[in-house]
């Protein structure tokens, strides 16, 4: 099961570990490794649950599960994405056709690269979002991807399906 929350842009691990209290009763000695590629739970917690952050101006979602999870989340800005999209496949290029469909698209990947604990730098070229699905050099990937459209923007949760919206 995972749990996901939109929620302001602060104290966003304190969060995450009230998160974690809540929805699957870890009380206390919650310790975050921050030694890896992505930050992850240490101590008597490391490898039972996972957790994923990330924020985008004053927004940001936090998702907790008890298995790997990549969340990602970005506003609208109105911003102009050519520059990046440019780097996309042909595929992907042809199904942007606006700042909504950018969003989707990065979303997808960013959360997938989370969940992987990979590098954006290494894997951002080696990745195509289309299909709704993840494509690693040419092979679909069988991770799942949710997008949860709010008010203002779009996340995106890469991981179990079994997603509860949640407060925090």
């Amino acid at each position: 099961m995972t749990f996901f929350a939109l929620t302001h842009n602060d104290n966003l691990y304190a969060k995450a570990c009230a998160m974690l209290d809540m929805c699957f009763g870890c009380k206390g000695g919650i310790e975050i490794d921050f030694s890896g590629a992505k930050p992850a739970l240490g101590g008597a917690y490391a490898g039972v649950y996972d957790f994923s952050i990330a924020h985008s101006g004053e927004a940001a979602a936090i998702a907790v599960s008890d298995k790997k999870i990549g969340c990602d989340i970005e506003i609208f800005m109105g911003k102009e994405h050519s520059a990046v999209a440019s780097r996309f496949t042909e595929r992907e290029r042809e199904n942007i056709s606006c700042e909504r469909d950018f969003i989707i698209n990065w979303t997808a990947k960013e959360a997938y690269i989370k969940r992987r604990a990979l590098a954006l730098a290494t894997h951002l070229k080696r990745l195509e979002f289309f299909d709704d699905a993840i494509w690693l050099d040419g092979q679909r990937q069988p991770d799942q991807i949710v997008h949860l459209p709010f008010d203002g923007g779009i996340a995106c949760v890469c991981g179990d399906c079994d997603i509860k919206i949640t407060e925090i």
